[in-house]
This record gives C-alpha cells, structure tokens and sequence, in this order.
C-alpha cells in the first residue's frame, strides 16, 4: 500500500524543452488532410468496387460538403448498380449459383433517400422470379465523410421454402494493390491477455492469407472486428458490426490484389415463407496518404455516428467505485458514506455479481473458492437475506451523493435448475456444464443459454430487466457475458438451417438493448468487451479488458490497450487493480472510464473486505481523479501514436526477454484541432535507460504560438506549431518507471 512517504520519495516530474535538432523524420500534417484523404481516394475506389461507386461520391462529398442528387441519379446509378457488369462488395450463393451471376439477371430496382444527420440512403432491390427470394441492399453515405456503409436483408416472398442460401458474404472484395512494396493487414487483438488491443501488422505476400473471428460468439477474446488493409500509402480501413460469431478473411491470390471477405463465420440456410434475415453491418472508409489521419476519420465517425447519445451529446465515461453484489445492504451504505466523505471525486457506484438469486447467506465479498454468484445466474430476483428491502435503499443513497448506480446482469446464462429453466424450458438453447470456474474442487453445474431469439422469452426478459431498473434506480445496466455461445447456436440449428439460431439470436439481442434504451432514455448500457460496430453503437465498454484488475498486473498491459483501442474508437473505460499504488500505475489506466476500489473486493480470506489503512494519501488520489476527469474531453479528439510499441520488442512483459515492452517508453497525443488544444501522455518503463524522450506532435498550426504546461507543477513555455512538430517536444523522467502527461493550447 503506498504511503504518503512512498508517493513523496518517487514524484514523477516531467521536464521538458524544445529539442534543437530534430530526431524523427517529420511525419507531416495538414488541417484539412481528412477531406484530402476522403477525395485523393475516389479514383482508386472504383477500381476497388466497380460495381459500388457510391464510396467514390462519399469521397468526392467530403471535398464538396454536400452530395449532388442530381449527378448520383444522372452518373452513380447507371454507371454502377444499373450497370450489368458491376461487381458488388458482397456475395451469396444461392441453389448452389454464385450470386455475381444470379444478380446480373435478376430484376432491380433502385431508390435514393435523404436521412437526418447528412446522411443518405441508398437501397437496391432484387428479386428471383422463380422462388420470390427478395435480396435488398440498405446502403448509407455522410456528407463531408468518405465511409459508407451497409447491411443486407432477404426475404422469402415465395409461397414454399427456399432453395438453400450458402456463404453469405456481406463483405466480399478484391482491393487492388499498386506499387512494389508488400502489403499488410493491420489489427488489434480482443479483451483477452495482458496484450490486450495490442496492434498487429500482418505482411500479406501473394498466396498467403490471414483469418480473423470470434470464436466464442461472445466477447471479443482473440481479436475485434476492425482492421486496415495498407497497401503502399492507400488502403481501406473497416469494421463489421455483430455480437455473434463473425469472421473476416484476408487472401492476396495474385499479386495484383487482396480479396477480403466478412460476415458470419457459417450461413447454410433455407428461408420459410415470408421469412427474413439481415446479414452483419459493414463499414468501410478507403484512405490514400498517412494512415494514421485515416484512423482519426474513423474515430470521428465514430464519435458521432455509433457512439450512445444522451440528450445530443456522447455519454460521458464515469469515473466508478467497484463493489462486490454479496456485500449487505447496511455493508453498502457504510462504504458509500465513506468514499464520499473522502470526495475522492466517484460518480458511479458500481455493484457487481452476486447480489442475485434465493435468499440465503453469502460472503460479502468475492472469496475466492467461496462464492457462489455462478450457481445463481439466471434467478435475477434480489437476494433478500444480503437485502431485506431490496437494492433500493441502496441507489437511493447513492444517488442522493449524485451519484450513478450500476448493477451488473449475465442474462444469457441461466443455471439449470433456476426457476425459468423449470417454468419455460422452450425459452432457452442447449445445456453444458463445468466445474464451477474450471475448478474440480467446486461443484458441477449444468447451464442453459436464455433464447432471445425467441419472441416470447425475450418479451419476458426485456419486462424483468425493465422493471428492476425501475424499482432498484439502476442507472447502468452492466451485462457481462462469461461463456462462449456459438456451440449453443449450432446445437439448436438443423442441417438445412445453419446459421438461424445465431441469427435470431442477434437480432432479438439488439431489439433487447434498443427497448430497454426506449423504455429508459437515460440508461446506460455497459456491454461488455463485445467490441463490434452494433454493440459500441448502442452502450459503453466500462471495463475494456479484465487482466488490469487481477493482484499481479503489469500498469503495460493498460498502456498497450489504449495505444492500440484508441486506433479504432474513441469510447472505452478500464479498471485498475483495486485502489492505484502510485501515479505511474493510475495514469496508465487513465482513459474516458476508469473504475476502482479502496479495498479488496475480492481475493482469499484474509485479503478482502479492509477498507485502507491510516495515512493512506488522499489528497494524492483527489488530485489525480480530478485530473483525469479535466483531461476526458482530449480522449475524444485525433488520436497520433508518438511512440508505440516498436518492432524490436514484444508487447509485453517478462524479467527473461530483452525484447519486452518494459525496455521501451510508450507515448501518444490526442489533438483537438477544433478547440485547438490537446494533451500528450508519455511513460518511461521500469526497464528502460533512456532518461529522455524527444516526441515530434502532430495535427499543429505551424504558425500558431501554444503554452505548453505538465501537470505535475513543471513552468509553463511557449512554441510554436512549428517547432512542436518539427523539432519536438522534449520530455524527461528522471525516475523509472515515470509518467508525464503534458496539455497544450493555443494562444496566438
């Protein structure tokens, strides 16, 4: 536990000038690069999609401001989807005919529509007049935005069952390559492992290929659904939005090309009569120039098109206290009365598993070995032995402190046994068991998977949820998936019908969310390390990854998440290991949400349940806090690496390898040109002998004059742009490890 000496023994001071000589190469910027990046891209763009020259207008829109519906009718419809010979950016083989052919002949029709928000609408239809197959195409443009993006729909019009529908593809594209050098995919890996998010550059030299997916269906553990083709200045960054089992396959059969493809990891299905299903979302944004302006046009479509919105602005990312759901009422309200008496600066209350199930006697706290929240999932009633009057009292207090309170829920599992199981079996998939955690030494326990693609059962579960929200004063809905689901939905699905339960399942799961938001408009959802583009879209992530919790994490692991997540979107929040040990360890974990606790809400015996001990330094953690809740806004301007994990070194730790993450430091800026200001947060690792580190900002007005100041007490300066990014921001930690976080604005 760090004490007032310990903190003051190690302050972490950051010095910084303006480095004479320039040490990088200049990486270069402009204020308007985005638009550069949307409009140099169009000519390449049609080559990429003859057949989809809508991302090629899009492009020419973020030049313009506005789209032309004149010159979209009069060019894009007829040289593209009118025309016979264009190739669309998705596929399906349907009665075992590859639909490039099929389409080519089936009738089309074609409309164009103006949505909110300068977005437009663009949807193509075709039908079989042999079976009434009905393929319909919904495509969406954005003014002044180079991203287009899509979903498809089918339906059986026909009076008989369809033939079968195989592989579909709703991403199926060849991007062409120019140049000599070798391309590469660029990705991020998923919520699992110390490296969690860390990006990863795969060369792709002709015939080899790279397969990415998920596995389990559920949360995204190996990798998300996001990545960037870079093929020698010019690429094509893109994301798939599904909370099931999605794949995305990378494949450079000739030199010429890389054929990407992306949808459901298996679709093998025929349609009922009067049936439709929907195919994953897709997003796609072409880029010519430097990829990392590229990745911000992403961020700031994301930021405003699939970020959850309150009142018309993003939701903000709490600052949380992290509880265990055993602790008893009376438990509860004596931690609140004391966290607040610190105004430590905690704006949600966070209850986590275990207040749930039949009544009966718990350990207040996360007992390892102990505790029994798995054996209860599914009765989502509250326990009233831990709580007599219900969860009620609880929230009331805490929002009396104006404060937020979170509860968490795993409505997917349910415990065989529970009285749903009992009462309706028919609304739940499968069954499976295991050893309570893995552990032989725990009892075994038989599980279901609640269907929410079953009409009924998620109409049941969408007025449970909703009325606990109503009765307990639940602010965030916290829902927290722990097992993999896609062995579930094949258990369910018949030969002639692979893919549907997977389907329903994801559709029904949506519906869930968006009726609880249109119930509640002031909800929020907390979907946990899903990562795709429908799920960001409707909630939050409060806790991106679980590795930064665990006694013995690495304060890396949280550094190489955010270098790596904030490549793709700018919403996400993390934990930190019970309470922050020092100012190295917390302002790793310093992003848009951070949550922690000042005791031990889990571990052995003797570990859980103190609160801290006398002298513990408060005044340090209200001044950090305070800190990170002045330096949110920045987290949602351009995001630049400064210094990532380079490629002599592994991202990650180990005292053996001399290629660890440890020996390097690790930097990055967010700008808001805008407001023209931003912040820079640098980390000097426990390994690494370099006292100094010179970090050359982007997104600057060279002619513009910025104060420059840190936030540990250093004199403020002044430079311009120009030297700022040319030169270099200078900064230096004398002690290992150290980090600096430094904010700029403009003043002339």
């Amino acid at each position: 536990m760090p004490t007032n000496d310990d903190l003051s023994s190690t302050p972490v001071f950051a010095k910084f000038v303006i480095a004479r000589e320039p040490k990088l190469k200049s990486l270069g910027y402009e204020r308007n690069a985005p638009d550069k990046v949307g409009s140099s891209c169009a000519k390449w763009l049609a080559v990429a999609i003859l057949g989809f020259g809508l991302l090629a207008d899009c492009a020419k829109a973020a030049v313009t401001g506005k789209l032309d519906d004149t010159s979209l009718k009069a060019s894009w419809l007829p040289d593209h989807l009118l025309n016979s010979k264009s190739q669309l950016p998705f596929s399906f083989v349907y009665g075992r005919q590859a639909s490039q052919a099929l389409l080519k002949v089936w009738p089309k029709k074609t409309a164009i529509k103006e949505l909110n928000g300068g977005r437009t609408e663009y949807t193509v239809v075709w039908v079989d007049p042999k079976t009434g197959l009905r393929v319909r195409l919904r495509a969406v443009g954005y003014a002044n935005s180079p991203v287009v993006e899509w979903t498809a729909y089918f339906t059986n019009d026909g009076k008989i069952d369809t033939p079968i529908l195989d592989d579909i593809q709703p991403l199926d594209m060849s991007v062409p390559l120019t140049g000599n050098g070798v391309p590469s995919v660029l990705y991020s890996k998923g919520c699992g492992g110390m490296d969690a998010y860390a990006l990863q550059k795969r060369p792709l030299n002709q015939l080899e290929s790279l397969h990415l997916s998920n596995e389990g269906g559920g949360k995204t553990v190996e990798t998300i659904p996001f990545f960037d083709i870079d093929a020698d200045g010019r690429g094509m960054i893109g994301a798939v939005g599904w909370p099931g089992k999605w794949a995305i396959s990378f494949s450079r059969p000739t030199g010429a090309a890389i054929v990407v493809r992306a949808g459901m990891e298996k679709t093998h299905l025929s349609l009922h009569p009067g049936e439709e299903i929907r195919t994953p979302q897709i997003l796609l944004l072409p880029w010519e120039g430097d990829d990392v302006d590229a990745h911000n046009i992403l961020r700031r479509h994301i930021l405003k098109y699939h970020m959850p919105q309150y009142d018309g602005k993003p939701v903000v990312l709490p600052v949380s206290h992290l509880g265990w759901g055993g602790m008893k009422t009376g438990t509860s309200l004596r931690l609140l009365d004391q966290i607040t008496k610190e105004t430590i600066g905690y704006e949600v209350f966070w209850m986590d598993a275990g207040w749930y199930g039949a009544d009966r006697e718990v350990d207040e706290f996360q007992v390892f070995g102990r505790e029994d929240w798995f054996l209860h999932a599914g009765n989502w009633r509250v326990n009233k032995i831990a709580h007599p009057n219900g969860l009620r009292p609880i929230s009331d207090a805490v929002h009396a402190k104006d404060m937020k309170f979170l509860l968490w829920f795993e409505p997917e599992r349910a415990v065989v046994g529970t009285p749903l199981t009992v009462e309706h079996p028919e609304w739940f998939i499968g069954e499976e068991g295991t050893n309570f955690e893995g552990n032989d030494a725990r009892p075994f326990v038989r599980f279901r998977l609640f269907d929410f693609g079953n009409p009924a059962a998620r109409k049941f579960m969408i007025d449970l949820i909703s009325e606990l929200i109503t009765n307990e004063g639940i602010d965030i809905f916290r829902q927290d998936c722990n097992f993999s689901l896609a062995s579930f939905w094949s258990q369910a699905d018949s030969l002639d019908r692979q893919g549907i339960t997977e389907l329903r399942y994801v559709e029904g799961l949506l519906d869930f969310w968006d009726e609880l938001r249109q119930r509640h408009p002031q909800l929020i959802l907390d979907i946990v390390q899903r990562g795709d583009l429908e799920s960001i879209s409707r909630g939050v992530d409060l806790s991106r990854a679980d590795y930064p919790v665990s006694p013995d994490a690495d304060p890396i692991g949280n550094q190489l998440s955010t270098q790596g997540l904030s490549y793709w979107r700018p919403h996400y929040g993390t934990l930190l290991q019970i309470r922050p040990r020092d100012t190295y360890h917390f302002r790793s974990g310093f992003a848009p949400g951070l949550a922690f606790a000042l005791f031990n809400v889990a571990g052995t015996k003797e570990q859980v349940g103190s609160f801290v001990a006398p002298g513990f330094p408060f005044e340090w953690l209200r001044t950090q806090v305070k800190q990170l809740k002045g330096l949110r806004p920045y987290y949602y301007g351009d995001y630049y690496p400064l210094l990532p994990c380079s490629s002599n070194a592994a991202c990650t730790t180990g005292a053996s390898s001399e290629r660890s993450a440890a020996f390097e430091w690790a930097a990055w800026q967010f700008n808001r040109p805008e407001e023209e200001d931003g912040m820079v947060q640098a980390f000097r690792r426990d390994k690494n002998n370099d006292v100094m580190e010179n970090l050359r900002l982007r997104g600057l007005d060279p002619t513009a004059t910025y104060e420059v100041d840190d936030l540990d007490g250093s004199a403020s300066n002044t430079s311009s742009g120009r030297d700022l990014m040319q030169k270099g921001l200078h900064v230096e930690l004398a002690e290992k490890p150290g980090a600096a976080i430094i904010i700029y604005k403009r003043v002339h």
